[in-house]
């Protein structure tokens, strides 16, 4: 199979970020205090669609975005930003540090319901990075649960597996999904996803149909991009994925259509032995 697939990068999204606290009092809009690259710019959008601060006592939430409503609180302060594709991402960087800041001075806690986490309480770094909790997608636990008893030397011993991200639809892009995979195989596959979102990210800010390769070919360059970083994470062959559309903004990635074995052969045939041991580096650090 080869050729192209389409996919439609939308004109505007939407970003959100929620601070929870147990504060009753009123948080003002001033005590939004950033510095450099994100004081000018957050001063200028505050108030406006690019960032709004509204807020709400928690027992009158106006939406239920788990984890939102997991996190007890006495009030939760929404910060939101409306993307035009020219604003991303950028425009959900500013609106995420802004949100760190009112965390600080509200004593509370930052939840970002897009990626489906609570956020370290530290300054939003300089550098923007997927790697930098942008990319809601983790290991599943089936291993420290107890739950698989595939042989660990089976290559194709289970499918217990499916990791879907979450976080790139406000960035303009289709979230990304792998399933069926073995325990075994579970940090390649999700560096695999890691990698292709990396490899998408440039189309976020492009609005309108695009024609991307059916089977583009990763790198060890995209993969250190999504940490953002200089220098390759491996140093063999790219790795030819399968993108196939499940859904308007979702896509599965897999196999190339020349290999002809499972996906869990092709994880552990074709792919490089640093795809099963990277964990990652710290975010804008050199490897």
């Amino acid at each position: 199979m080869s050729g192209t697939i389409a996919l439609t990068v939308p004109e505007t999204t939407r970003a959100a970020f929620v601070v929870a606290t147990d504060r009753t009092d009123e948080v003002p809009r001033s005590a939004v205090r950033l510095d450099a690259p994100f004081a000018d710019e957050a001063a200028r959008r505050l108030g406006s669609p690019a960032l709004e601060v509204t807020e709400e006592a928690a027992d009158t939430a106006s939406c239920d975005p788990t984890p939102v409503t997991a996190w007890p609180a006495a009030r939760r302060i929404w910060i939101t930003a409306i993307l035009p594709a020219g604003d991303r991402p950028d425009g959900a960087w500013i609106a995420r540090a802004a949100a760190r800041s009112l965390a600080e001075a509200a004593d509370g806690v930052v939840i970002d319901p897009d990626s489906g986490q609570v956020l370290p309480p530290l300054p939003e770094p300089p550098v923007f990075a997927l790697a930098d909790d942008w990319l809601g997608v983790w290991l599943p636990p089936h291993r420290d649960a107890g739950r698989c008893t595939a042989d660990e030397d089976d290559v194709d011993g289970c499918a217990c597996v499916e990791m879907t991200t979450r976080g790139l639809r406000r960035l303009g892009l289709p979230e990304l999904r792998v399933s069926g995979v073995a325990c075994r195989h579970d940090l390649a596959a999700l560096n695999l996803l890691r990698a292709t979102a990396r490899r998408l990210l440039p189309l976020g800010d492009r609005p309108g149909v695009h024609h991307v390769p059916r089977e583009p070919a990763l790198t060890g360059d995209d993969l250190a991009g999504y940490w953002g970083v200089d220098g390759a994470v491996w140093d063999d062959d790219p790795v030819p994925v399968l993108l196939e559309p499940l859904g308007p903004r979702l896509l599965h990635v897999g196999p190339p259509s020349r290999f002809p074995g499972s996906l869990n052969e092709w994880l552990w045939e074709e792919l490089s032995d640093p795809l099963y041991g990277f964990l990652g580096y710290d975010v804008g650090t050199s490897p």
